[in-house]
């Protein structure tokens, strides 16, 4: 198989890839910055990226002083220095004007090529994965050969949910270069997301080996084996929706109760939405204190999601209608997960998830002043006491109820959808709903009677 030359570019490609990539996610994980580590809540990994580097070899390196040179190379000297400024697109449309002066030259191809690349990881780095996708696609389209570039567009894919191409991307990558730690990271993820948790740890494996120095990818390898050896050891069920893991023949008929339960969210929840999932959610039931082993949840937490439905109802839970409340809340999380790409702030989605898990209805919980502002309600509330918790699913209940009352579910659907494609929280809002954010805080909080 070709190899990458080992030169600036290769540490480019490979350093900025190994910035982003993640499993499901009920929250938005931020760039840290080189030698930052990200969120250890998240299922992400803890990856390192630089900020900068040179264009690739076979270009002449800057020199302004000199006279006579040709129209192409001052355009490609320009570029180059633009791009080492940071300044990538002008730099691209310089190295762009060069190659259509000079088609046959390869080096100017390689700099578009690279140029493009750049600006696909700087997308990445913001989180813009659709705007990513097509730079890095550009970018094999004027310079085919190396892996870097199929990594880049397999992690923008990746980040859309769209795993089947972000899977060929990876693999097609790795006939260029197969030893690369970030290809296999990505797979395991990729298998993860996919429930094929054998293909996901000989990935990690392989991953760990190549790059011993990652502890968090370690750390996560070592969780899914022994999850692995938990699971190997219950039964399934399975529908064309869910896969459902379940501890013994003697919860059996517990099982089918809960998978009946979960095709009527489905159905349900997927109607008010004009939405349905169209990828296996895995659902899981464990006893009380098998699933505080496994998700080392706070001990307010009924149940989870993390990517799998996690359902602590071993032994404990007989009520039908308290099952269904879980199931419900639980299912509206995957379905919030999936339409917006894991970028809903942490108020809607638990919101939402309360909203369904009362059939609708208002719920009861009385807002305590001060209030917590809702933008500082978008991570996780997990690290929360109690008191706090309950505080901050009450402000969400209210806040989401107030939305859907004034602008009803299909605008919700939009706003979830604008996330998908990586708008940003407040503007996305805005453009939906035609109130700022802020304003809209204001108004949900002079309608509970705080001024």
């Amino acid at each position: 198989m070709q190899r990458f030359k080992k030169d600036g570019w290769l540490l480019l490609g490979i350093g900025i890839l190994l910035f982003y990539f993640i499993l499901p996610s009920q929250k938005e994980i931020p760039f840290q910055g080189k030698g930052g580590a990200i969120d250890s809540s998240s299922p992400s990994l803890d990856l390192r990226i630089p900020r900068s580097a040179l264009p690739g070899p076979g270009a002449p390196p800057p020199s302004p002083s000199d006279r006579g040179i040709s129209p192409w190379t001052a355009l490609n000297e320009r570029g180059i220095a633009l791009f080492r400024e940071g300044r990538y697109q002008e730099a691209l449309d310089l190295f762009t004007q060069a190659l259509a002066l000079r088609p046959e030259e390869v080096a100017f191809r390689q700099n578009v090529a690279r140029a493009h690349a750049q600006l696909g990881w700087e997308a990445i780095r913001k989180n813009a994965f659709a705007e990513a996708e097509p730079h890095f696609k550009a970018s094999i389209e004027r310079f085919d050969g190396e892996a870097a570039f199929y990594f880049g567009e397999a992690v923008s894919l990746h980040r859309q949910q769209r795993e089947e191409e972000a899977l060929r991307a990876v693999e097609t990558g790795m006939a260029y270069d197969p030893e690369q730690a970030i290809a296999h990271k990505l797979l395991g993820e990729i298998y993860e997301g996919r429930n094929e948790f054998e293909k996901a740890i000989g990935a990690w494996e392989k991953a760990s080996r190549l790059d011993p120095g990652d502890l968090p990818l370690a750390a996560r390898l070592e969780r899914m084996r022994r999850e692995h050896r938990l699971f190997s050891r219950f039964q399934q069920e399975e529908t064309r929706h869910f896969s459902l893991l379940f501890e013994g023949r003697e919860e059996e008929d517990r099982a089918r109760r809960v998978i009946d339960l979960l095709e009527g969210a489905y159905q349900e929840i997927g109607k008010t939405f004009s939405y349905y999932p169209d990828r296996t959610i895995l659902a899981v039931l464990y006893t009380d204190q098998l699933f505080r082993d496994v998700t080392q949840s706070p001990a307010w937490t009924k149940a989870l999601f993390d990517g799998r439905i996690h359902l602590p109802i071993g032994g404990s839970i007989e009520d039908e209608a308290l099952l269904k409340k879980v199931i419900y809340h639980e299912f509206t999380h995957a379905l919030v997960h999936q339409l917006s790409h894991g970028k809903t702030p942490t108020w809607l989605n638990e919101g939402l998830a309360l909203y369904f898990e009362e059939g609708g209805r208002d719920g009861q919980d009385r807002l305590m002043s001060p209030l917590l502002p809702l933008d500082r309600l978008h991570g996780s509330f997990m690290t929360y006491d109690e008191p706090t918790a309950r505080q901050a699913y009450a402000e969400s209940r209210s806040a989401t109820a107030y939305l859907i009352d004034r602008y009803g579910f299909f605008r919700i659907k939009l706003l979830l959808e604008g996330l998908a494609h990586d708008a940003p929280f407040p503007e996305a809002f805005e453009q939906v709903f035609l109130i700022s954010y802020a304003d809209f805080q204001t108004e949900w909080q002079k309608e509970m009677g705080f001024r």
